[in-house]
């Protein structure tokens, strides 16, 4: 079988594998797997589970109690209040979403994802297919920095690490409800317990709706209605001290109105509509997104006495469609240009790992991880052709991209003081695509077809050193390289613009920590520097296509610095600021240009204070630098500095609580997502302000 060479040099022998090697590849990874399983189940007399520590790039994470001053909810709230963290988010339930660490992320509709996701230890696949919302959670933690040494999932940029509540020693239940404008209401139900002395549960769930943020003048009605629902069900069986057995299932859904775009004030679109107020239309039709999501996972964790045996398989669907967008905003009836697309993604995932006991002085871990991304989808477009008419054109593709990864690590206390870590990396990507584009409107060759195959086999190493300069004070470095693999876009008219290359990034950080819990406070500074070659990002053509191209080279320069502070009983403070320069460092004429869609400056401030007999108030600010859209750094699609201010106040008994939130409270007007392309982009959330009362029994 012949591959595509990534490099533009055609059909090459260079890549060329026999049937015989893939299939002895996936003997010799399911047999690793089986001897594995086969150590695991021999035991029969075991200590405790142990609980495996953080690699030496230990990030404080942000508590449940750090997310509700924030009134974190999702994935995209995130940007402000953690540094290095870049979202660009386009409102149409995460799909064609950007999410960075530190420069690196991932591209609109296809590639790999910059920064890998996890909940519950659950991996995710491409980034469009991320969660839309939180559930009620224990704890988030976001690493920053190539983690393929620590984790079955690749994070080539940093890795974001969520996790739900386990099951509570006695039963309890939890409902809480919310309202506020644009007829917002929303409810979440938790309950966790035991159901008899071997197992016990988890179960939440979700449902939130509201009316639409812009109206459209011409139909007199809100464009971006929401509904979200979502469950998520954990049954723990643990028949002894050392054996735990866990399956998890998750189902969620969006039955939303249109994607939340507007024309950009003081422009005028590609069909001549001068842009106005962020929050009216005048479209003809509706938009409308449709988004299903189930997931499925078995867990299961083995106390060998020698070693920790951790196995988690997982299958995850998930479709959307439609997802119908109106791209001319006009209701004339001689200019038409629609979106829609229908598209899915079936993702599993096997993951096998060894930890050795955290409490040695030499620790150890390896893994082995296997994952397989199948997706297919059709993209129907309407483009005007002049004079009144209009041509479609449809765009079918199917893709596939499995992954077989060799991962560990080690660490040695070389005193009480010095510790040094190194870890590495081996893995396999197999990547191909086969794409039909039909475009009505040309009847001499309406048709385009394209198929491409690349494999190939990537090293990403990591090295590290932690030294407690006093009981307080620890000082930190690590040098590392993330890749991204290659690929194939579907969004492109020809053939030699529907592949990508390699993306490598060489990242190096140190920095200090500080924990003094005498003092009630903690604080991390962290500087870094990174290299990124071959940076893989989205360029539109001009027929209104989607390619993804290779900038030679990238360099981002940050500092980043969080710090907790408790200076009282009744006072929690939580303050973060990161300053980033990312640029094109080679980029023919783009050099000198900030890479698209990361803030140069992130800060965030917030409090809560416990007034006495009950009531407490909490107010969160938050602070984004300036982003570019686009890569040339024009500023016609740029936005400019802005700031959001959260804010509550509530009443808490033994078993209720009542509180009256805000967010945005100020009204700021920005962005959270431009569109070059049409000179349009996602107005951020307005003010909201509401209720929301919850009682547990």
């Amino acid at each position: 079988m012949r591959a595509y060479d990534k490099r533009g040099s055609g059909l090459t022998d260079r890549f060329r594998k026999s049937a015989c090697v893939i299939f002895m590849k996936k003997i010799g990874f399911y047999l690793s797997i089986l001897a594995l399983t086969g150590v695991a189940l021999a035991q029969d007399s075991l200590a405790p589970l142990t609980v495996v520590g953080d690699q030496i790039e230990e990030i404080e994470g942000f508590s449940a109690e750090e997310l509700a001053i924030f009134q974190t909810q999702k994935v995209k709230q995130l940007l402000g209040q953690v540094p290095g963290f870049a979202s660009a988010a386009s409102d149409s339930a995460g799909f064609g979403d950007f999410i960075g660490v530190r420069g690196t992320g991932n591209t609109a509709f296809f590639g790999p994802a910059g920064v890998a996701l996890t909940v519950d230890g659950v991996p995710y696949g491409d980034a469009y297919t991320y969660s839309t919302d939180f559930f009620d959670l224990e704890s988030a933690q976001l690493h920053r920095g190539p983690q393929g040494a620590f984790f079955g999932r690749n994070g080539a940029g940093g890795l974001l690490e969520l996790k739900t509540p386990g099951p509570t020693a006695d039963p309890y239940y939890r409902l809480t409800t919310e309202y506020g404008n644009y007829n917002a209401f929303g409810a979440r139900f938790l309950a966790s317990g035991p159901i008899n002395d071997k197992f016990s549960y988890t179960f939440q769930a979700y449902f939130n709706e509201r009316e639409g943020y812009i109206d459209n003048q011409f139909l007199n009605t809100d464009v971006d209605s929401r509904e979200r629902f979502g469950a998520l069900a954990n049954l723990y069986y643990r028949p002894s001290a050392d054996l735990e057995i866990r399956f998890r299932a998750m189902v969620e859904t969006a039955r939303d109105g249109g994607q939340r775009l507007s024309l950009i004030p003081g422009t005028v679109s590609p069909f001549g509509v001068p842009g106005g107020d962020p929050f009216q239309t005048g479209s003809d039709v509706l938009g409308e997104t449709s988004l299903d999501r189930q997931q499925f996972s078995f867990h299961v964790t083995r106390d060998l006495g020698w070693a920790t045996f951790k196995s988690l398989s997982s299958f995850q669907k998930w479709s959307i469609g439609p997802n119908f967008t109106d791209l001319d905003f006009t209701a004339s009836p001689f200019i038409s240009s629609t979106s829609d697309i229908k598209q899915n993604q079936d993702y599993v995932t096997n993951d096998f790992r060894l930890i050795s006991d955290e409490t040695r002085d030499f620790r150890w871990q390896v893994g082995l991880f296997r994952s397989e991304a199948d997706t297919d989808g059709v993209a129907t477009r309407v483009l005007p052709l002049g004079g009144g008419f209009s041509g479609v054109q449809t765009t079918t593709f199917d893709s596939n991209r499995e992954t077989y990864a060799l991962y560990g690590s080690v660490a040695k206390d070389v005193n009480d003081r010095l510790t040094l870590e190194a870890g590495g990396r081996i893995e396999y990507v197999d990547t191909d695509l086969s794409r039909l584009q039909v475009n009505n409107f040309n009847p001499v060759d309406p048709s385009v077809r394209f198929s491409g195959q690349t494999d190939d086999w990537y090293f990403s190493p990591t090295l590290g050193l932690t030294y407690e300069a006093s009981n307080d004070v620890t000082l930190f470095a690590r040098t590392s390289i993330g890749v991204k693999p290659a690929g194939f876009t579907a969004f492109s008219d020809v053939a030699a613009t529907s592949s990508y290359e390699d993306e490598t990034a060489w990242e190096t950080e140190v920095g200090v920590r500080y924990n003094s819990p005498d003092e009630n406070w903690n604080m991390e500074l962290r500087g870094y520097y990174k290299k990124i070659d071959d940076y893989q990002l989205n360029r539109s053509t001009a027929t209104g296509n989607f390619i993804i191209l290779n900038a030679e080279e990238v360099r981002a320069i940050g500092i980043e610095a969080e710090a907790n502070w408790n200076p009282s009983d009744r006072l929690a403070i939580s303050a973060s600021a990161g300053l980033s320069e990312i640029e094109f460092e080679k980029f023919g004429t783009l050099s000198g240009n900030r890479v698209p869609f990361v803030p140069e400056f992130t800060a965030s401030l917030g409090f809560r204070y416990d007034i006495g007999n009950g009531f407490y108030v909490s107010s969160a600010y938050r602070t984004i630098g300036s982003v570019n859209y686009e890569d040339n750094g024009t500023s016609t699609f740029k936005q400019e500095a802005y700031q959001i201010l959260d804010a509550q106040i509530g009443y808490e008994a033994e078993n209720w609580s009542a509180t009256i939130f805000g967010h945005n409270i100020l009204d700021e007007n920005y962005y959270s997502f431009i569109s070059p392309q049409i000179s349009a982009g996602a107005p951020g959330t307005p003010a909201l302000y509401g209720v929301r009362v919850s009682v547990e029994f």
